[in-house]
């Protein structure tokens, strides 16, 4: 793997868009690019893209104080540009990449909004997977693949523990300890949430217990409403069975009693019906009054009879006594008194027979009209009349006589009739007595008929009276069970149809009843939200243990990756080490022509571990310690010039601790190449015999890595493949020249021709 391309646009002074193609591998070598120009004109802004691209993130690293710095600020010819992107293209065709192509680009951009991304041929993507690809690949933007301007002065005053971290990468450890970070972090964050699952655990446990108690309690209700809707439908069918075979039973009596009184009413009316037709007969007064009526009109007529035979008797007699002149004439004013008597006693005799009812009545006036009679005929014979003036004796007169015998004869006759009258009287009266008997038979039964119709209308009433109880309290008992039961009436009531009601009495169902509700009120109500809530709770506190369980599994996984991430890291850091260590002698002897140099590792102490034990296990919930007994906690670097006895680096000269850090970075890329290394002026303080040396060792590693070299030295550049010079352009922007130089060959045959050419390329 090597680089292949860089392009950059609006980074720093170059405006426009550049490209920069680097030699392929050839010939067991990589090759030398060279990138050369008079200061100020961007040389180093090739080095800052490189690092940019690779994820740098401190600002000051590239030379600026805020991110937006790396954005072409525009000149007084020129505007500023809006965003800054750089690709670099690797040729991955070894898949050292873990990437499935044979060239990966690697894009950041960033706009002035502050706003940025990363790109994997053109795949968004986060910083942390570049971060790991690149560190898998063995360089990244914080390792020794770019080495900067000062950079090889601060390996040396950095702190032990910085100065660790830069061989972490140089061991190619990088990657594993990346994952341990993310590992750790992981555990870190699964304790967190260990912790965060167990306290909400702690506080729903108690709530879980509090409805776990209300939910058995809601159990033992529903168990208890199911009984009680058995009992109620059982209940409930028992009595409305009973009640549907009482409104049966009524109903049938019912319709018995509504045919009794049908024929009853058909009775009644045929009696009623009969009654009127005798009633409507004369069998009331109103024929007895006529016979009576014809009976005083015949005895009227008898008496008035009498009463001229009387008088034509009495005139007879008046004449015959006038005749005779008898000594038993009366005084004229007895005579008055007597007949006015006899006239009463017969008006008197004549009312009677007009009041008589019946024929007995009348036959009782009949001695009475007898006794006037005779009476009478006394009082004619007592008479006692003033003795009239002598007159001469006439015979009595025919007409009278006549008349006198016609009366007898028609008083005679009338007798007869009245004999007649008074039996057609005594056979009505039979008659009438018949009739009212039969009458008064009907008018009883009538009667009995009427008082039994009523009896049966009460007894019809007491019935539709006792039906419409019954179907009211039907009526009101569906409704209990519509609201008991729930659900449709119908259903119901075909349920009753359908199943088998028990056996048991309904007052034992009915107590049964009562005790269930009585327990139902016991339990009290309990919100049915409750088993939600339960149900809710329950499945959280279930899955904040799975949590936990796996959280612990996790934490005890991710510790078991930790450790050994560990041992591979100290493995691979320990064999690096000491081979970094050896080749840091060589190229220190070599560099400075003799002279001893040596890395020291330093250890973390034995007490500075809590607990004092290093194989003890951390508490549970407790953080891993950051640094255990015996662990690497920082590189120190002893370094001895020939001829001189140091024991600080910080002793040494400039050039000194330049060839140092050079020595130190050479044993690095020996003993871990990296794809390629880019060397930012690294020679400028050293002299031209160093130099030399210098570029001595950069030609012989030149075989295991690819350089890309800023320098203003003319042995280094007289080592290089192919120059790049950079100029900067009247408008504040910074644009490349490049220069193969395998591709002049008459320059190459000609050393003295050719320095002039580097000479001039540098200028």
């Amino acid at each position: 793997m090597h680089l292949q391309k860089l392009e950059i646009v609006g980074f720093k002074s170059f405006a426009d868009r550049i490209g920069m193609d680097f030699l392929p591998p050839s010939t067991g070598s990589k090759g030398i690019t060279a990138v050369v120009g008079p200061n100020g004109s961007g040389k180093s802004n090739v080095a800052d893209a490189i690092r940019w691209v690779l994820g740098e993130q401190s600002a000051k690293t590239l030379r600026g104080k805020k991110s937006e710095d790396v954005i072409f600020s525009g000149s007084e010819r020129r505007s500023r540009s809006g965003f800054a992107e750089v690709t670099m293209t690797l040729n991955n065709e070894d898949g050292k990449l873990p990437i499935e192509s044979p060239e990966v680009g690697i894009t950041r951009r960033i706009y002035r909004d502050g706003e940025s991304e990363y790109l994997i041929n053109r795949s968004k993507v986060r910083l942390s997977d570049i971060q790991l690809i690149l560190a898998q690949a063995q360089f990244g933007a914080r390792t020794y693949s770019v080495i900067g301007q000062g950079m090889v002065d601060s390996i040396l005053v950095a702190s032990p523990q910085e100065r660790k971290e830069f061989f972490d990468e140089a061991a190619g450890v990088r990657q594993y300890q990346l994952k341990r970070q993310q590992s750790v972090n992981k555990v870190d964050a699964a304790r967190e949430n260990l912790a965060q699952a167990e306290m909400l655990l702690n506080e729903i446990e108690p709530r879980l217990r509090s409805l776990s108690r209300q939910v058995k309690r809601l159990e033992e209700k529903d168990s208890l409403e199911e009984e009680l809707h058995a009992t109620l439908h059982e209940y409930y069918g028992r009595a409305w069975t009973d009640l549907k075979a009482q409104i049966e039973t009524r109903q049938k009596t019912l319709e018995r009693y509504g045919k009794e009184w049908e024929s009853g009413e058909t009775t009644l009316s045929e009696a009623q019906n009969e009654l009127a037709r005798l009633a409507s007969q004369e069998t009331g007064s109103g024929g007895f009054s006529e016979l009576q009526n014809e009976h005083q009109r015949l005895t009227e007529e008898k008496t008035r009879l009498r009463s001229r035979e009387m008088e034509i008797r009495s005139q007879l007699e008046i004449a015959k006594q006038v005749r005779q002149q008898t000594s038993a004439a009366l005084p004229l004013s007895k005579i008055i008194e007597k007949i006015g008597g006899l006239g009463d006693r017969q008006e008197r005799g004549i009312e009677r027979l007009r009041k008589a009812g019946d024929l007995e009545a009348a036959r009782a006036t009949i001695p009475e009209f007898e006794s006037v009679c005779a009476d009478t005929v006394g009082l004619k014979q007592r008479l006692e009349k003033p003795v009239p003036e002598k007159s001469p004796e006439m015979p009595p007169d025919p007409k009278l006589i006549r008349e006198m015998e016609e009366i007898r004869g028609m008083i005679t006759a009338q007798d007869r009739k009245i004999q007649d009258s008074l039996e057609e009287i005594r056979n009505h009266d039979a008659r009438e007595r018949e009739v009212k008997a039969k009458f008064f038979s009907l008018q009883r039964g009538l009667q009995e008929k009427i008082s039994a119709a009523h009896a049966l209308e009460r007894r019809l009433h007491d019935e539709r009276v006792e039906m419409a109880r019954l179907e009211t309290r039907r009526e009101s008992m569906e409704e209990e069970m519509s609201q008991e039961l729930g659900g449709d009436i119908e259903r119901i009531r075909e349920s009753f149809r359908g199943g088998t009601i028990g056996d048991q009495p309904v007052e034992a169902l009915s107590g049964r009843i009562q005790k269930l509700k009585y327990q139902l009120t016991l339990i009290g109500g309990i919100d049915p939200e409750a088993v939600r809530e339960y149900g809710e709770t329950k499945s959280r506190h279930e899955f904040l243990e799975s949590q936990t369980v796996d959280l612990g599994k996790a934490i005890a996984d991710l510790e078991k990756v930790i450790a050994e991430l560990d041992v591979t890291i100290k493995s691979r850091s320990e064999t690096a080490f000491r081979n970094i260590n050896r080749e840091f002698g060589r190229y220190f002897s070599t560099l400075f022509d003799g002279g001893k140099a040596e890395l020291v590792q330093i250890r973390a102490e034995e007490t500075a571990a809590e607990g004092g034990n290093g194989d003890a296990e951390p508490p549970a919930g407790a953080k891993p310690s950051r640094h255990r007994p015996g662990d690497i906690i920082g590189i120190d670097i002893v370094a001895c010039p020939p001829g001189k006895r140091i024991r600080s680096v910080s002793m040494l000269s400039g050039g000194e601790r330049a060839m140092t850090s050079i020595a130190l970075i050479c044993s690095i890329m020996t003993v871990n190449p990296s794809p390629f290394v880019v060397l930012d002026e690294v020679d400028a303080a050293l002299d031209e015999s160093n130099a030399d040396r210098f570029s001595g060792i950069v030609r012989e590693l030149s075989h295991r890595t690819q350089f890309i070299v800023i320098t203003h030295n003319r042995y280094t550049m007289q080592q290089a493949n192919v120059l790049y010079g950079v100029t900067m352009r009247d408008d504040g922007a910074s644009q490349i020249l490049s220069v193969n130089m395998d591709q002049v060959g008459n320059l190459k045959n000609d050393a003295k021709s050719a320095k002039p050419v580097r000479q001039r390329m540098a200028v």
